[in-house]
């Protein structure tokens, strides 16, 4: 069952360990700031290596039959 609960939850209880410990120390509007920047710093990060993962992601997809291969080149007809 805790592998289930850590499989299914992640790192949220540490994260709100760290949370709670990071409030007791500077105050809770304080602790909010700091996490909603580094929830928009990790968003920017992502977005930056968004057409990487993409150019990476999208053969797999398309091997599986997830996606269609869009990027093929077209096939000639003789």
């Amino acid at each position: 069952m805790s592998y289930y609960t850590m499989a299914f939850v992640g790192m949220v209880p540490f994260g709100s360990l760290f949370a709670g410990a990071l409030a007791h120390a500077v105050g809770a509007p304080l602790t909010l700031i700091i996490d909603g920047l580094c929830c928009i710093g990790g968003a920017l990060w992502f977005a930056t290596r968004l057409k990487s993962i993409r150019r990476h992601i999208h053969p797999i997809y398309a091997e599986l039959g997830i996606l269609p291969l869009a990027f093929e080149a077209p096939q000639k007809v003789e």
